[in-house]
């Protein structure tokens, strides 16, 4: 592995490997958050109690499938429960607050909009840094 000095610190190495690691999770729940927020997913699970896939897909007129994956990958943010003798899915009232009550002060789901809107610039971006060229709605002063 190419370096400066001929020595690599394998620790820290290991903990950039990490934190790496971590930002591309981040990455991805943001997709599945994204997802939930524009689907009203988390609005149907706010206050509704404990529920199965089948019963959120019902209730949002969703694909029951697809309903179940996106769970999944709440429950493995942490973002929702799993209750595995029930098989039930639960959105803390607390999580709700953030995620499902754009009359919270403490609702937070338009970032992820704003997220999406950032990586919708990246070609444009990566084009500007090449040529200094702008395309549409951006400026290269």
């Amino acid at each position: 592995m190419p370096c400066s000095d001929g020595y690599v610190d394998l620790s820290r190495v290991s903990d950039f490997l990490i934190r790496v690691a971590a930002d591309s999770g981040a990455a991805f729940a943001g997709v599945s958050t994204s997802i939930g927020i524009r689907l009203g997913l988390y609005e149907a699970m706010a206050g509704a109690g404990p529920m199965t896939a089948e019963q959120l897909a019902r209730k949002t007129g969703l694909v029951e499938r697809y309903v179940l994956e996106w769970l999944t990958a709440q429950t493995a943010g942490r973002y929702v429960e799993f209750d595995p003798e029930s098989t039930t899915y639960l959105l803390p009232d607390e999580h709700a607050a953030v995620l499902a009550d754009p009359s919270s002060p403490t609702y937070a789901a338009g970032s992820f909009t704003m997220l999406k809107a950032l990586y919708a610039t990246e070609d444009a971006l990566v084009e500007l840094f090449r040529n200094h060229t702008a395309h549409a709605g951006m400026s290269a002063a």
